[in-house]
């Protein structure tokens, strides 16, 4: 003879432990085990140039957003120290985009791209809204848009700020 329990005493049983035990059934949200990055909110028009990201905000996963976010904020970390060596690495927007290119490249899992559809173009007008799209020299205020463009991205994806 086959026995079987209905999931509804199942449940019945667990929400029982947890109140007999004293004990809560705590879910926290966003659902990630990342912590959110501390990124000062970027003025208007900085806002503006990541205006691209809004339609896609809403359909990521927190920890992916998080995730996104501290690469950015760490991106913006490098083009500042960069700018400060005598003869910076990253001195074109060519090498700029070979140098965002690579950080996606080694920081995002092959089988997570395209997990967003349009979110790579999204990043993409962003970059073009702070400095423009054609090949240049990267100047000292060029880098700085660079920088805070960085910022708006990290600032942007994280959590509860797209509402």
């Amino acid at each position: 003879m086959k026995f079987a329990i209905p999931m509804r005493l199942v449940v019945a049983v667990v929400i029982l432990f947890f109140a007999w035990k004293g004990s809560i059934l705590d879910l926290a949200w966003p659902p990630a085990d990342v912590q959110d990055v501390d990124v000062a909110k970027p003025d208007a028009v900085l806002l503006k140039w990541a205006e691209p990201l809004v339609p896609v905000l809403p359909q990521m996963m927190p920890a992916d957003r998080l995730y996104l976010a501290q690469l950015y904020d760490a991106m913006a970390y490098v083009l500042l120290r960069d700018g400060q060596r005598d003869r910076p690495i990253i001195g074109t927007t060519d090498q700029f985009a070979a140098f965002h290119a690579n950080s996606l490249r080694l920081s995002i899992d092959k089988q997570n791209v395209g997990k967003y559809p349009g979110l790579d173009k999204a990043i993409d007008l962003v970059f073009v809204n702070a400095n423009g799209p054609e090949s240049k020299p990267i100047t000292a205020d060029s880098r700085a848009k660079l920088i805070a463009a960085c910022q708006a991205l990290s600032w942007s994806f994280g959590i509860r700020r797209d509402e």
